[in-house]
This record gives C-alpha cells, sequence and structure tokens, in this order.
C-alpha cells in the first residue's frame, strides 16, 4: 500500500496541511459500480477518461449539494471543482475491456492470502432499512446487522466485490447505561 499525497488545485480554507482525500477502487464494470455509489447517495463530480492508456476514473462524493454537481463531470471544471473539495471522495478506476472479460475479477484485499484492504463505510440514519434498500439493488451481505456478535452494523459487498460498511450515524448504540 501506498499513501498518496495530492496537492489541492487551488489553495484550501482548512488550517491543517492535511486532509483525507480519496480511497480508490479497481471495478470491472463502471455502469454498474457508477449505479451502486449513486445509489448510496453519491454524486459523480468528475470523469476523466484516458482512451490512449485504456483506463478511466470516476470521482464520486457524499454530501454534496445538487448545485454543486456538474451537468458534465468530464469538462476541466469539473475536474478543477473535485479537485478543491474539502471531503473525500470515493475514485474508481476502470481498466477498459475488463467489463467483456467474463472470468475477470479484481482482488478486493479480503481473499485468503491477500489480506490487506479492509473496507469503505457509510454512515446512514437507519442500518435496517439502508440494508433493505441495498437487498431490493440485488446485493448481498457479508455480515447482516444481526448477525455475528457486533449488531447494528452490517458490511454488503458492491459490485466488484468490496465490503462496504453500513453502520448507524452517530454510531451503535450498545444500549449501554452510563454510570456517574
Amino acid at each position: 500500500y501506498w499513501v498518496e499525497v495530492v496537492r489541492r488545485r487551488t489553495a484550501g480554507k482548512a488550517s491543517n496541511k492535511f486532509n483525507f482525500s480519496q480511497t480508490m477502487l479497481r471495478v470491472k464494470d463502471p455502469k454498474k459500480s457508477v449505479d451502486f455509489y449513486k445509489r448510496l447517495g453519491m454524486k459523480v463530480m468528475a470523469e476523466k477518461h484516458f482512451p490512449d492508456a485504456k483506463f478511466s476514473l470516476y470521482f464520486l462524493a457524499s454530501n454534496v449539494a445538487d448545485a454543486d454537481v456538474p451537468d458534465d463531470p468530464t469538462t476541466e471544471e469539473a475536474v478543477l471543482a473535485a479537485g478543491n473539495l474539502f471531503q473525500p471522495v470515493l475514485e474508481l478506476t476502470h481498466n477498459h475491456g475488463t467489463e467483456d472479460d467474463a472470468d475477470f475479477k479484481h482482488y478486493n484485499g479480503n481473499e485468503e492470502g491477500r489480506q490487506g484492504f479492509g473496507h469503505i463505510g457509510f454512515l446512514v440514519d437507519d442500518v435496517y432499512q439502508a440494508c433493505d434498500d441495498i437487498r431490493e439493488l440485488g446485493y448481498g451481505f457479508k455480515k447482516e446487522p444481526d448477525g455475528g456478535n457486533m449488531k447494528g452494523l452490517a458490511f454488503a459487498w458492491d459490485p466488484d466485490g468490496y465490503p462496504v460498511e453500513i453502520i448507524k450515524r452517530g454510531g451503535m448504540d450498545y444500549q449501554q447505561k452510563n454510570v456517574e
């Protein structure tokens, strides 16, 4: 693994010098993957296509006002705006041609002998409702909300087999009592 340090396109307003910028996942079929993450509330902020190098990049973000979402994410203005976001983005990297290969599969970092990457996570108001919504999209779960020892959180599978944690906004309710 490596840490990529990315310079802001323009000076930021934050006093800190570093903020978490992005997570990159390799995807087999960008249509399926972009659609999945859009259904989780993310917006496509920028796209960059490199036909000669045979790959494309899709940058998605959460909690973006509709007015700030570009009409055309392929413009230089959209790429500049995405580079100026303070919140992190999800970068989906697609190597052209993988979508047509029935046997192609990316390693997700959680396979036997290939552990490393864990998961990405989303905060939701209602874990159970969010899981019902994901089921309606046709995706399964590594861990259901009431499975295992930790109740009230889930891990869904995205179209490429990456685990996506679904956790209650504000933290899990362990039904703990405060002692004073």
